[in-house]
C-alpha cells in the first residue's frame, strides 16, 4: 500500500522521524526537499522518491531497497552502508555522495552523475551504470561483477582491487583510471578507452579488449591469458613482466611498447606492429607471426635503445619470436622423498647465496621412477655453469665436472663459436670459485646423510631454438634389481661415460 503524505510531506516525515518512527516503506514523496536532514537507519523500502532533494542528507545505514529515486538530488549525501538493492537511481545526482559499503546490487543508475562519489567497498553486482558519469569516482575494492558500464565515463576513477569480472563496458571511457590489482576476468571492453590507465597486476584473463585504446597504459605484471586484443592500440604501453598466454593480438599496435620480461606463449600476433618494442628478457614461443610488421626491436636492459635487433625476412622474425627459454634438466633415477626435498631446498638456497647464476628454484616433476628438476635460464652461456652448480651435491657431480673439461678447452683460432665457448667457460670458472667458499662446508654432513644424492643422473641442456644436448648420462641410470652390494653407490668410472663431442657442444651454443 502506498503511503501518501500531505503537501508539506517533507516536514511531516521529519516530525514523525523525530518522534522515533523509522519505517516509511512505500511512501510517495515526490518533488520535496529533505536537504541536510539527518535520517540514519530510515526505512524507505519501495518508496517513490523521484525528484526529491536529498543533498547532504544523512541516509547512512538506511533501507532503500527497490526505492525509486529517479532524477533525485543526492549530491554530498551520506549513504554509507545503505541498502539500495534494485533501487532506481536513473539520471540521479550523486555528485560527491558517500556510498562506502553500500549495497547497490541490481540497482539501475543509467545516466546518473557520480562525479567524485565514494563507493569504496560497495556492492554493485549486476548494477546498470550505462552512460553514467563516473569521473574521479572512488570504487576501491568494490564488487561490480556483471555490472553494465557501457559508454560510461570513468576518467581518472579509482578501481583499485575492484572486482570487475564479467562487466559489460564496451565503449566505456576509462582514460587514466586506476585499475591496479583489479579483477577483470571475461570483461567486455570492446572499443573502450583505457589510454594511460593503470592496470598493473590486473587479472584480465579472457577479457575482450578488441579495438580498445590502451596506448600508454600500465599493464606491468598483468595477466592477459586468453584475452582478445585484436586491433587494440598498445603503443607505448608498459607490459613489463605481463603474461600473454593464448592471447589474440591480431593487427594490434605494439609500437615502442615495453615488453621487457614479458612471457608470451601460444599467442597470435598475425599482422601486429612491433617496431621499436622493448624485449629484453622477454620469453616468446609458439607464436603466430604471419605478416607481422617489425623493422627492429630494442634488446637493451634499460630500453635506451642501444641494442637494436633488425629483421630482414619473415623467417627471421618467426625464429626470433619462437625461442623457448634455455633450460637445464637434471633427471634423478629415483622418486624424491619429502626428506630429500627438504635437503635439496636447503642446499639450493645456499648455492644461490654464493652464486648468482642460480636465481630461482627449479620446476619439479615426479614420475613413478624418476624425479626431474628443470632450471629455466635467461642466457644460454650460463647453462653449463648451472648444470655444474646444481649437480655439485650429487655423487655424479664429480663425474659431470670431468666430462665438462674437454668442452672448456679454448680453440686455437678465434671464431664466433669459440668466443661463446670461452664465455661459457668463464661462467663455469665463476661457479668453481664460488663453490670453494668455506660457507658451504656445513652442507657436507647434510649431503652425506641423504641417500637420494647418490642416485644416478641424466643431465640435458636445451637451447632457445629447440636443440637439445645430453651433457651427462650415468651408465647405471635406469638399472634396477642390483645385487646386495648396492653397486649404484660406487663411484662412476668416467671412461664408461659418453660425453658430448666438442663439435656438438659448439653447434648447440651457436644460433641457427
Amino acid at each position: 500500500m502506498t503511503l501518501l503524505l500531505p503537501s508539506d510531506a517533507g516536514a511531516q516525515l521529519l516530525q514523525r522521524y523525530a518522534q522515533g518512527e523509522r519505517d516509511f516503506s512505500g511512501i510517495k514523496l515526490n518533488e520535496c526537499s529533505l536537504s541536510g536532514a539527518k535520517l540514519p537507519h530510515i526505512i524507505l523500502r519501495g518508496a517513490d522518491l523521484s525528484i526529491v532533494n536529498f543533498s547532504t542528507t544523512n541516509l547512512s545505514h538506511s533501507d532503500l531497497r527497490q526505492a525509486i529515486l529517479n532524477v533525485s538530488r543526492l549530491s554530498g549525501a551520506n549513504l554509507s552502508q545503505a541498502q539500495l538493492q534494485r533501487a532506481q537511481l536513473n539520471v540521479t545526482n550523486l555528485i560527491r555522495a558517500v556510498l562506502v559499503g553500500a549495497d547497490l546490487s541490481q540497482a539501475s543508475l543509467v545516466r546518473s552523475e557520480l562525479l567524485r562519489a565514494d563507493l569504496s567497498n560497495a556492492n554493485l553486482t549486476g548494477a546498470n551504470l550505462q552512460e553514467a558519469d563516473l569521473r574521479e569516482v572512488r570504487l576501491r575494492w568494490a564488487n561490480l561483477n556483471g555490472a553494465i558500464l557501457i559508454r560510461c565515463s570513468g576518467r581518472h576513477s579509482n578501481f583499485l582491487g575492484a572486482n570487475l569480472s564479467n562487466i559489460q563496458a564496451n565503449s566505456a571511457n576509462l582514460e587514466g583510471a586506476k585499475l591496479s590489482g583489479a579483477a577483470l576476468m571475461m570483461a567486455e571492453l570492446r572499443h573502450a578507452n583505457l589510454r594511460t590507465a593503470d592496470l598493473s597486476g590486473a587479472n584480465l584473463r579472457g577479457a575482450n579488449l578488441r579495438w580498445a585504446n590502451l596506448s600508454g597504459a600500465n599493464l606491468q605484471e598483468a595477466d592477459l591469458t586468453d584475452a582478445k586484443l585484436s586491433g587494440a592500440d598498445l603503443g607505448g604501453a608498459q607490459l613489463e613482466g605481463a603474461t600473454l598466454a593464448n592471447t589474440t593480438l591480431v593487427h594490434a599496435d605494439l609500437t615502442r611498447t615495453n615488453l621487457r620480461g614479458l612471457r608470451c606463449v601460444g599467442s597470435d600476433l598475425s599482422g601486429a606492429t612491433l617496431t621499436g618494442a622493448q624485449m629484453h628478457g622477454a620469453i616468446a614461443y609458439d607464436i603466430q607471426t604471419t605478416e607481422i610488421i617489425c623493422e627492429w626491436v630494442d634488446l637493451s636492459p634499460l630500453g635506451d635503445p642501444s641494442q637494436r635487433r633488425y629483421f630482414n625476412t619473415e623467417a627471421d622474425l618467426h625464429t626470433f619470436f619462437n625461442q623457448r627459454p634455455p633450460q637445464v634438466t637434471v633427471i634423478v633415477d629415483q622418486v624424491m622423498t619429502l626428506a630429500a626435498q627438504a635437503t635439496l631446498a636447503t642446499i639450493f638456497e645456499r648455492l644461490g647465496q654464493v652464486s648468482d647464476v642460480l636465481s630461482r628454484p627449479p620446476n619439479v616433476e615426479l614420475t613413478h621412477r624418476h624425479t626431474q628438476f628443470t632450471f629455466v635460464v635467461e642466457d644460454i652461456l650460463t647453462l653449463t655453469a648451472i648444470a655444474y652448480l646444481v649437480t655439485w651435491p650429487f655423487q655424479d657431480g664429480q663425474a659431470l665436472q670431468k666430462t665438462l673439461k674437454p668442452l672448456m678447452e679454448p680453440d686455437a683460432a678465434p671464431t664466433p663459436q669459440s668466443v661463446m665457448q670461452a664465455e661459457a667457460a668463464r661462467e663455469i670458472q665463476r661457479v668453481t670459485t664460488a663453490l670453494q667458499t668455506p660457507d658451504l662446508m656445513p652442507l657436507r654432513d647434510l649431503i652425506d646423510s641423504q641417500p637420494f644424492l647418490t642416485t644416478p643422473l641424466q643431465v640435458k641442456l636445451a637451447n632457445a631454438y629447440g636443440r637439445t644436448l645430453t651433457l651427462y648420462h650415468n651408465p647405471q641410470f635406469g638399472v634396477r634389481r642390483l645385487p646386495v652390494t648396492d653397486s649404484s653407490r660406487l663411484p662412476v668410472q668416467i671412461e664408461f661415460v659418453q660425453s658430448p663431442s666438442l663439435a656438438d657442444y659448439l653447434a648447440f651454443l651457436t644460433p641457427p
